[in-house]
């Protein structure tokens, strides 16, 4: 026979899981990585996007409390493969370490997989499910890119995991896309004209300081800040 719970039982006796896991999620996010707040450094992930969001992730001017889950889950998936991958490719970097200086900006991270033997660079992008999936995505072309010219890879392909099958597709379909200079330089062009702003201005300690105005973009859609 089931018990049926008592008022006590619900506010003082029983596990609120809700709050436990986001609790969780929050220990184990570190909420200073990727948060760059000198005028030129620049991750990948974060310089694939439009300015106003590159400017906000890089100075860690973003509310990221609801999105959490999302993140330590790729962060899941992506220590999974990194450590079945160095067991199947040990001729392989799984997880190389990147630093590309340019005259004005410079890149650091990570590059999931870099494969000599090909010189070619493999980007992991987990999604929930295959809905609208329609490659290539141009943010994703841009943050590849920069692993890319970091390496001095050729080649380049954008590898696509199902959180829930663990189903792989990839772009290209089949085989490998070359590098493409004039993106790079885009992507340099970008990145640039954000440095300006910020020597020029300083950090922004309000939406309204922020130098660039929102786009059409869904991340731009979805924008929330934290400036406490």
């Amino acid at each position: 026979m089931a018990i049926e719970p008592t008022s006590t039982a619900q506010t003082d006796g029983r596990i609120d899981f809700d709050q436990a896991v986001q609790t969780a999620l929050e220990d184990a996010n570190d909420p200073t990585s990727h948060v760059e707040r000198d005028a030129e450094t620049f991750h990948p992930s974060q310089i694939c996007m439009c300015e106003r969001r590159a400017y906000c992730s890089k100075l860690g001017l973003d509310d990221q409390s609801d999105i959490l889950g999302v993140f330590q889950t790729g962060t899941l998936i992506h220590e999974f493969l990194e450590e079945r991958f160095t067991e199947q490719f040990p001729d392989a970097e799984v997880e190389r370490e990147i630093e590309y200086e340019t005259e004005d900006v410079r890149f650091v991270g990570r590059a999931d997989c870099y494969d000599p033997a090909t010189n070619a660079v493999y980007d992991w992008k987990t999604r929930s499910s295959w809905y609208n999936f329609d490659p290539p995505v141009d943010r994703h072309l841009d943050q590849i890119h920069v692993y890319m010219a970091a390496l001095g890879a050729d080649y380049g392909q954008v590898v696509y995991l199902n959180k829930g099958s663990m189903e792989v597709r990839t772009w290209p379909e089949d085989g490998l896309f070359e590098f493409d200079p004039e993106r790079f330089e885009a992507i340099v062009e970008k990145a640039t004209r954000i440095r300006d702003a910020i020597d020029a201005e300083g950090i922004a300690e309000s939406a309204e300081e922020i130098p660039f105005e929102k786009c059409d973009c869904y991340f731009c859609s979805q924008e929330t800040l934290d400036f406490d």
